[in-house]
């Protein structure tokens, strides 16, 4: 047990050097690759692929297409990624930038979607209101269809029969 221990910390401790990869990527841009890996990976966990085999091949395959558009050689990636998990200092101050990048896109995200409900909402009411000058009332129960129903109640006068005969059992 204490040999393998040993082992382990003669390993780890051998890996971790501070000679810098000839291809490695800065870390801003590393950054940015990490948080649009990290969007991907959020994008095939929502499919919910029966197999996971099938999530991971889609998953590879994307992420080779992600940094072939960031123009990052994969190679470069894993040994960039390889060397910034050695150095935890460095890998945390990539990360620090990846949470901004990641909260900056949700905010994005959800002005977006807040803009969408606003231009929805003044369809609506643009809607209702051409619906009111025409004289078409609104279909939805509220104040206005109480005051004014779409079809007087006193136009129908329910008629009763005259003689009621008892049925014959």
């Amino acid at each position: 047990m204490r040999l393998n221990f040993f082992l382990l910390t003669f390993l780890l401790t051998a890996c971790s050097s501070d000679d810098k990869p000839k291809n490695l990527i800065p870390e801003d841009k590393m950054a940015k690759a990490l948080s649009e890996i990290h969007i991907l990976e959020a994008q095939i966990n929502n499919l919910h692929f029966q197999h996971e085999d099938s999530s991971v091949f889609v998953y590879q395959k994307k992420k080779f297409e992600l940094l072939k558009i960031l123009d990052l050689d994969t190679a470069a990636f894993r040994v960039s990624l390889k060397y910034y998990l050695l150095n935890p200092d460095k890998m945390k101050g990539i990360y620090v930038e990846v949470k901004k990048l990641l909260e900056a896109k949700k905010k994005v995200i959800e002005d977006k979607k807040k803009l969408e409900d606003k231009k929805k909402k003044l369809i609506e009411d643009k809607k209702i209101l051409e619906e009111k000058k025409k004289g078409i009332y609104p279909k939805k129960i509220g104040i206005d269809s109480v005051k004014k129903p779409l079809i007087p109640i006193n136009k129908f006068k329910l008629k009763l029969p005259k003689k009621i005969i008892p049925n014959p059992a």
